[in-house]
C-alpha cells in the first residue's frame, strides 16, 4: 500500500486502485502511547526501544499501522496488511533474546479498526521491580525509560536505582566494622521505652545490644561457622550517629521546612539531620522531632460522624504520621536525593527518593504494602507507627474524604515518590481565588453536583443578578451548562477537585471494596 498524506487528506494506492479520504488523525502520543509504523508489513526497529521504556516506567500501548507526520502534528490510521505475521515476527524477536527478559505474552495484542483500517495493539505492562530494568540485545546500557511521549536511553544513576531496586534486602546489609558506639544510644532508650509502653514491658529484661538482637537489627551470617554480631544498615539508619550513617551512605539526608508558601524566602522552622548539637542524627529521631512539629501546627477542629462529635485534629494527625512513616521506610537511601517534608500554610509534601513498589491504585486502595526498607518498617510497626496490612495509603485518602479536605495527590517515578496532603478544606481551597459573590452559587452547585436554576434562586436579590453570577461562573469555566430554557442545567467540570473526591470517594465505597 501505497499513501501520499496534505493537511487534509490521503491518497491511498494499494494495487491498481486509488481512494482518496478526509485526514482523520488520532489523539497524541503521550507516557503511555506510541504509535508505530509498519512498512511492507514489517516491524519497525525502534518498536524493541519502546518496550523497553515502558516495561521499566508505567506500561504503554504501542498501536501498530499508524503513520506520524510529526511537521503537521498528525498521526493517521494507514493500516496493517497481515496481523498473524506482524505478532509471530514479534514474539519470536522476543524470545530470540532481544529483550532481556520476556515482557509481552500473546494474550497482550488486540485488533482494532479505525477508518476501515486494521490496526493492531501491544499492551506492555509495566515489569515488576525485582526484574527491572528490560534492555536490548545483552547490553545493559541499551535500557530506555519513557519520558512524555519519547524514549530515551537510561542513565548511569538511572541504572544503578533498577539494580538497587532489583535487590529485596536493602536495609539488611551486615556491616562490617561496625558496633554499639555507632548508635545513638539515647535514640535506642527512646524507642525501647516507647516500645515497653505499647508492648507491656516485653523487652524490660534486655540489654540495649540485646533488644537490637531481638528486633533482627543486630544479626550474624549463619552461612559462617562461629561469625560475629552485626550491626545491619536498618540498625544504623534508624540510630546510627550521623557521621557513622554517612560513611555508608554518603547522601543521607533528612529535611523538614516550615513555610508559608513554596515561593516564601524565609522558612518558619527547619529541622534536618546533622551531627550538630540538637539536630536529629538518624530516622528515629528525626520522626520524632518532625511529628512533634506537625502535630503542634495543626489546629483541633471537630466533625460529625454519624451522632458522635470526633476531633477531626486528632484524626489529621493520626494520617501526618502515617505519611511521615510512608516517605520514610520506602526511601531509597542510597541516592543522591534527600527525604524532605515541607508544611506550608495550606498543604504539608512528604518527597522521598524512590519509586513506590505498589501502583498508585494498590496505594490508595490498601491492602498490599511492600517496603524498599522492610527492616526499618518493621521497627516502626512494632511501636504502632505505621499500618502493617498495607492499609496506610486508605487511611490518609479515607480520613481525608471523611474532612472534606481536599483529596490528596499521590505520584512516583524512578527517581522519586511525592505525596501531598491538603490541610485545608477543600471548598477553601477552591474560593480562595474566587470573587466573593460568586461562591455562594459555587457553594451550592458543588455540594449537589447538577443543578438546575430554581435550585438557585433563592440565593438572589433578583433573577438578573443570578443570571450574571451563573453565566460569569460557566465564563470563567467555574461551572459548566447544558441544555436551554427551563431544561438548564449546571454542574461543575469533570476536573474540578470536588467532582473528583465525589468520585474518589464512589469508588472507594463501592469499587473497592472497603
Amino acid at each position: 500500500m501505497l499513501y501520499i498524506c496534505n493537511n487534509n487528506y490521503c491518497l491511498y494506492m494499494f494495487g491498481g486502485s486509488t481512494r482518496l479520504e478526509s485526514i482523520k488523525s488520532l489523539v497524541p502520543e503521550n507516557r503511555h502511547l506510541e504509535y508505530k509504523e509498519c512498512r511492507e508489513n514489517r516491524l519497525p526497529t525502534s518498536i524493541w526501544e519502546t518496550v523497553s521504556a515502558f516495561a521499566n516506567t508505567d506500561g504503554g500501548k504501542i498501536i501498530l499501522g499508524v503513520k506520524e507526520i510529526k511537521k503537521k502534528h498528525l498521526n493517521i490510521p494507514v493500516g496493517i496488511t497481515d496481523e498473524d505475521k506482524l505478532k509471530t515476527d514479534f514474539l519470536n524477536t522476543q524470545k530470540s533474546g532481544k529483550l532481556s527478559k520476556m515482557v509481552v505474552k500473546e494474550s497482550d495484542f488486540e485488533t482494532k479498526n479505525i477508518s476501515d483500517r486494521k490496526l493492531l495493539i501491544i499492551n506492555v505492562n509495566k515489569i515488576s521491580f525485582t526484574k527491572r530494568p528490560i534492555y536490548l540485545d545483552d547490553d545493559i546500557r541499551k535500557t530506555y525509560i519513557r519520558e512524555n511521549e519519547s524514549d530515551r536511553k537510561a542513565n548511569g544513576d538511572e541504572l544503578k536505582i533498577f539494580l538497587r531496586d532489583a535487590d529485596s534486602n536493602t536495609d539488611s546489609e551486615l556491616l562490617d566494622n561496625f558496633s554499639m558506639d555507632d548508635l545513638n544510644k539515647v535514640d535506642i532508650q527512646n524507642y525501647y521505652l516507647e516500645l515497653q509502653d505499647k508492648n507491656n514491658d516485653l523487652f524490660s529484661d534486655l540489654s540495649l545490644e540485646e533488644f537490637l538482637k531481638s528486633m533482627g537489627l543486630i544479626k550474624r551470617d549463619r552461612s559462617q561457622e562461629n561469625a560475629p554480631f552485626k550491626l545491619t544498615s536498618a540498625a544504623l539508619l534508624l540510630f546510627g550517629k550521623f557521621n557513622s550513617i554517612t560513611d555508608v551512605f554518603p547522601n543521607f539526608f533528612l529535611d523538614f521546612i516550615e513555610k508559608t508558601s513554596p515561593s516564601s524566602v524565609d522558612y518558619d522552622d527547619r529541622v534536618f539531620t546533622s551531627n550538630e548539637l540538637g539536630h536529629p542524627q538518624n530516622i528515629y529521631s528525626f520522626y520524632r522531632i518532625v511529628a512533634a512539629k506537625i502535630d503542634n501546627n495543626i489546629k483541633n477542629g471537630f466533625v460529625l460522624r454519624g451522632d458522635r462529635r470526633v476531633d477531626a485534629g486528632e484524626d489529621f494527625k493520626r494520617i501526618t504520621r502515617e505519611s511521615i512513616v510512608n516517605s520514610l521506610v520506602h526511601a531509597d537511601y542510597s541516592s543522591k536525593r534527600t527525604t524532605k517534608i515541607s508544611m506550608y500554610d495550606d498543604y504539608i509534601e512528604f518527597d522521598n527518593p524512590g519509586e513506590m513498589r505498589v501502583s498508585s491504585l494498590d496505594f490508595i486502595q490498601g491492602g498490599t504494602s511492600i517496603a524498599r526498607n522492610p527492616k526499618i518498617f518493621d521497627a516502626f510497626i512494632r511501636a504502632r507507627l505505621g499500618e502493617h496490612t498495607g492499609s496506610g495509603g486508605y487511611r490518609i485518602y479515607k480520613t481525608a474524604g471523611e474532612l472534606k479536605l481536599r483529596t490528596p495527590i499521590i505520584s512516583s517515578s524512578i527517581i522519586n515518590t511525592k505525596l501531598i496532603l491538603w490541610k485545608i478544606p477543600l471548598i477553601d481551597s477552591i474560593l480562595k481565588d474566587m470573587p466573593e459573590e460568586l461562591r455562594p452559587t459555587y457553594k451550592r452547585i458543588a455540594e449537589k453536583l447538577v443543578v438546575s436554576y430554581s435550585d438557585l434562586k433563592d440565593l438572589y436579590a433578583s433573577s438578573y443578578q443570578g443570571h450574571n453570577i451563573i453565566n460569569e461562573l460557566v465564563d470563567k469555566k467555574y461551572v459548566k451548562r447544558s441544555g436551554k430554557g427551563k431544561g438548564t442545567k449546571y454542574y461543575l467540570p469533570s476536573d474540578d477537585p470536588s467532582v473528583r473526591m465525589s468520585l474518589n470517594s464512589y469508588i472507594q465505597e463501592n469499587l473497592l471494596g472497603h
